[in-house]
């Protein structure tokens, strides 16, 4: 008879050491509501981080340019060419930093020089799109390429 009640006390035991169906649905519902409120603002901070390095990248360009036109007499066409030269260190991946870059000016120009930098998906990997040119001043529009005319960062 001890038996059974040794039985009786292990499968109470292990029935009050589980959690039970309630306690798991409050959980992963905690849990749900956490998520809803913290993806988004992740989402706007990988934004918000690929749009400096678009900004910095682009800055690099402004140095890099002056210093190929002192070595050539003419600005560079392609930011290929400064890589080349050993002005700037490489483009940055477009999958990894959502921006993708075009250095956009006619083949030796002497004076004038521009640059473009735009968000591969737009409102995920960043909300504006960039213009810089030989003035060094870079440029914003929220709504397409942005050029000359648009405000400055």
């Amino acid at each position: 008879m001890s038996d059974n009640g040794d039985m009786a006390e292990k499968f109470t035991i292990a029935r009050d050491s589980g959690f039970s169906l309630v306690e798991l649905l409050i959980v992963v519902s905690i849990i749900g509501i956490i998520a809803t409120i913290a993806i988004p603002n992740l989402v706007s901070s990988k934004g918000a981080a690929n749009e400096a390095m678009a900004i910095s990248y682009m800055k690099t360009w402004v140095s890099a340019q002056e210093m190929y036109q002192m070595r050539f007499g003419t600005y560079a066409d392609a930011d290929g060419q400064l890589f080349d030269e050993g002005l700037i260190h490489g483009r940055p991946d477009a999958d990894l930093h959502g921006y993708t870059f075009s250095l956009d000016n006619p083949s030796g120009s002497q004076f004038t020089w521009w640059g473009r930098g735009w968000p591969d998906s737009p409102g995920t990997s960043g909300t504006r799109w960039f213009y810089v040119d030989q003035t060094g001043v870079i440029r914003y529009s929220t709504t397409g390429n942005a050029d000359s005319n648009d405000p400055p960062i």
